[in-house]
């Protein structure tokens, strides 16, 4: 099959390159951010960077997740498949975190007593509002209070609505023919470029679009039409750009224009690493994707942690590895694996030039 042969050899290929690697420290750049934050002593980058250590590892992630999942729309144009395939990647491991971080962790950590824990709404409203996705609650009864980033259950969940946000609009731009339709794809990068360098600027922090998304979702925004339009431009960096790239940001450190270099950088160094890289990086984890689940239970962790008492965060950090990283192989081989095999019963057709459907899920 020459699609097939295509899909094995060309740089949107899973045998050829290396967003597996670039997942994984997507999620490892999430965690630093936070053992930093969250053990009270700030982030890890200094602000005139322009962005933070977890700006970075979710603009990585939907980097790729633009590549791919619009890539996944081209490869099979059904909206009913497609949704399945969104949902059987994100939603199971999502879904089981939320119920057990209210159910389990929750009254185990909880200032209050187990009946006093569980005869409140909080945790039952921790449960529904955390299924339906949007408003996710942060919350629950008498947990993590008096910590340096008191009251924050998984701050991580943010990105999710972010990311289904996408979903849709790949469908809806799909369903209108533009994702091959560069100019349009350009327009959108330019306009969230736009937006998210008036935000950074500004410090603004209110809502983006009422009752939708927040200005947080402004960023990863255009780094998810920044990976759709690299998708179809096929676009590969030549090996000087990405270093010339990170000494343009890091000269504009203290800048207005820091933040837009910052997002140059980043996208030039992720889709160099993935498809430049060698091969013996491509997998490191085998063939266990640990990026999401590790990205779900890492804030939860890490509060437990500065519970406890550990607040330097260089230990914060190395704990939150030695707990999470297995706890994500238990959710890839229990839960996101067997769940992504329900989407094989009918296989999808693949067109030469598309990625392929990989494990692309949320930040």
């Amino acid at each position: 099959m020459a699609g097939a042969s295509a899909l094995r050899t060309g740089p949107g290929s899973s045998r050829a390159n290396a967003f597996n690697l670039l997942r994984l420290l997507g999620a490892f750049a999430v965690v630093v951010e936070h053992s930093w934050v969250l053990s009270g002593h700030g982030t890890p980058l200094t602000p005139a960077s322009g962005i933070g250590a977890g700006g970075i590892g979710v603009g990585v992630f939907f980097l790729i997740s633009g590549y791919l999942i619009s890539a996944s729309w081209l490869a099979d144009p059904s909206p009913a498949r497609y949704t399945l395939r969104r949902a059987l990647r994100i939603y199971p491991a999502y879904a089981l975190v939320i119920v057990l971080t209210a159910l389990l962790l929750g009254p185990l950590v909880s200032t209050l007593p187990a009946a006093g824990y569980f005869s409140g709404p909080g945790a039952w409203a921790y449960i529904v509002r955390g299924l339906l996705v949007q408003p996710v609650s942060y919350a629950l009864p008498g947990v993590f209070e008096g910590l340096p980033y008191p009251g924050a259950v998984n701050g991580s969940l943010w990105t999710i609505w972010v990311e289904v946000l996408c979903y849709a609009g790949v469908a809806v731009m799909g369903a209108l023919g533009l994702l091959r339709r560069r100019t349009v794809l350009a327009g959108l990068v330019a306009v969230t470029l736009a937006v998210t360098t008036v935000i950074h600027l500004t410090g603004y922090s209110g809502p983006l679009i009422p009752l939708v998304v927040s200005a947080f979702a402004a960023q990863p925004l255009a780094f998810f039409a920044l990976g759709m339009l690299v998708r179809e431009l096929r676009w590969v960096p030549p090996a000087w750009l990405t270093p010339a790239a990170l000494v343009a940001w890091w000269l504009s450190w203290g800048t207005p224009a820091a933040n837009l270099c910052a997002i140059a950088a980043i996208t030039c160094a992720t889709f160099f690493v993935a498809f430049r890289s060698p091969a013996a990086l491509h997998r490191p984890t085998g063939s266990y994707d640990l990026s999401y689940g590790a990205y779900l239970l890492a804030f939860p962790v890490q509060q437990v942690l500065v519970q406890l008492g550990v607040r330097t965060p260089w230990l914060v950090l190395t704990a939150t590895a030695c707990v999470v990283l297995p706890l994500a192989a238990l959710s890839w081989r229990l839960v996101e694996a067997p769940a992504l095999r329900l989407r094989r019963h009918r296989p999808d057709p693949v067109p030469p030039d598309a990625a392929p459907e990989a494990a692309a899920g949320a930040p």
